[in-house]
């Protein structure tokens, strides 16, 4: 996983104009690792994709301040913000992808 990152972001990125900012190609290699059948070593180590509603999702949850949300490194700040809270846990930014990007789009109301 972390070569392929790094073909897709630094030596081919060109070839990759979608895929090679940080959110793309993270979501892209999540669901390749959940959805399709390839096997991909150190997937722990991909990012937790810091789109509009996860971003949200962060700050409602205080994982990130308004000024950190508000800057053009949200997403840098986003992604080490995850990583750095389940450092110590059995968990991986990914797990979360999804719960927390429904509750952001279900404008955080709790679910029965």
């Amino acid at each position: 996983m972390n070569k392929i990152r790094y073909f897709m972001q630094k030596a081919a990125n060109k070839k990759f104009p979608y895929l090679s900012g940080n959110m793309l190609c993270n979501y892209w290699l999540y669901a390749l690792s959940n959805y399709i059948a390839i096997p991909l070593k150190n997937t722990n180590n991909i990012y937790i994709t810091a789109d509009k509603h996860l971003i949200k999702a962060r700050y409602k949850l205080g994982i990130i301040t308004k000024e950190r949300m508000e800057s053009s490194k949200v997403q840098t700040y986003v992604i080490n913000a995850w990583t750095k809270e389940l450092q110590s846990t059995e968990y991986v930014p990914t797990d979360l992808q999804n719960p927390l990007w429904l509750w952001s789009t279900k404008d955080f109301k709790t679910m029965n």
